[in-house]
């Protein structure tokens, strides 16, 4: 079977509300199962840093390397919010902390301002209660953004149209935990959390907070101590990993010198890049091949999970061609691998699929002659 001939035959099908997805048509047998990669529209980000004794470097440490985590953002021209809020549940129980206290992609000298909101310093208390700390703050949240809600809900009872609906949210204007925007947590600190419930409290909590519903637009990540302790000083952050491993954010090591690339994978978690792209049939474990296609104005730095990159369609098209063809790495820690069980392929680390890129499972299915 000739690929070029089975590949001419590809056909969009429609479109769900929550998937961009591609199915070719192709010959009995063989298959080329082809999505497009997307991200949320609008994040709200919480901040969570230990403000206790151990922290100046590795609060420095984040606010250097912000540049990491919202490169991303600004990449995908995603509408942000971004508030910082710390672990010490006693002294400033429920409040952001910093100034502007909600940070915006038109915040001015937004580097400088993130860097001094998490500088918190290192003054609060030892009893280190993040999911508490991050609880008490979107309580307080919903409780200020209730009568605004309530407000904007009354002027779009009386819509019959999208647009009057927009401007009646304009017109009643949330700062931070907008209904329209995915949540993402980030907790940073080198204790585990002592809150008074059990994670699974929490993460009822915060799925909850979206809505009924809208529980899978809520994700936790955290940079902790590794669990198992490394010997780094820092305490294994056990009870953070498990709201993380419950939500499907990411973890990165409080350890590192460098936040750099931990940023940056937490960022691929925040704007809701897709990791795993499901299979439409069984495959042939041994026939599979998988290709991520860039649009031809994409810079290196963004392909840098790629173990080829192939650029010579490119000449001659507009920027935005789906031209640069990504050979992606297999297996490794910055790799794809095949999950069985999910019947999917999983990117990790540098080689999950950027904002605009396009993934292509070419594969002959199981069985098929």
């Amino acid at each position: 079977m000739r690929r070029a001939a089975a590949v001419a035959f590809l056909a969009l099908l429609p479109l769900s509300c929550r998937e961009e997805r591609l199915v070719p048509s192709l010959p009995p047998g063989f298959h080329v199962d082809t999505y497009a990669q997307r991200s949320a529209s609008a994040v709200d980000v919480l901040w969570v840093v230990d403000d206790s004794g151990s922290m100046a470097p590795r609060q420095e440490a984040l606010a250097r390397n912000f540049q990491a985590f919202i490169s991303l953002f600004r990449e995908g021209r995603i509408d942000f919010r971004m508030g910082v809020a710390t672990t010490d549940i006693f002294t400033r129980p429920g409040e952001l902390v910093g100034e502007p206290r909600i940070l915006t992609p038109g915040t001015p000298d937004l580097e400088r301002a993130f860097g001094n909101s998490v500088r918190v310093g290192t003054q609060g208390s030892a009893y280190e209660a993040g999911l508490e700390a991050a609880s008490r703050v979107l309580e307080r949240q919903a409780r200020e953004n209730a009568p605004v809600l309530e407000a904007r809900a009354a002027c779009e009872s009386g819509c019959s149209t999208e647009a009057c609906r927009q401007d009646c949210a304009a017109a009643h204007p949330v700062a931070f935990l907008r209904p329209e925007a995915w949540l993402y947590l980030a907790f940073v600190t080198d204790e585990d959390d002592r809150s008074p419930y059990e994670v699974r409290t929490y993460w009822r909590a915060f799925e909850q907070v979206k809505g009924i519903g809208n529980d899978g637009t809520v994700v936790a990540s955290a940079i902790i101590g590794d669990v198992p302790a490394n010997g780094c000083g820092a305490e294994p952050g056990t009870r953070y990993a498990e709201l993380v491993t419950l939500t499907g954010g990411e973890l990165g090591s409080i350890c590192d010198a460098d936040f750099a690339d931990t940023l940056r994978t937490l960022a691929t978690s925040a704007v809701g890049l897709r990791r795993t792209f499901a299979l439409e049939q069984p495959p042939r474990p041994d026939s599979l091949r998988v290709r991520v296609r860039y649009p031809c104005g994409t810079a290196e730095e963004s392909m840098r999970g790629c173990e080829a990159v192939d650029r010579t369609a490119c000449e001659g098209q507009p920027a935005e061609a789906l031209d640069v063809v990504c050979t992606p790495v297999r297996g490794g820690p910055d790799g794809w691998t095949y999950e069985p069980a999910r019947r999917g392929v999983y990117f990790a680390g540098d080689s999950v699929p950027g904002l605009g890129a396009r993934v292509e499972l070419e594969y002959v299915e199981e069985g098929a002659s």
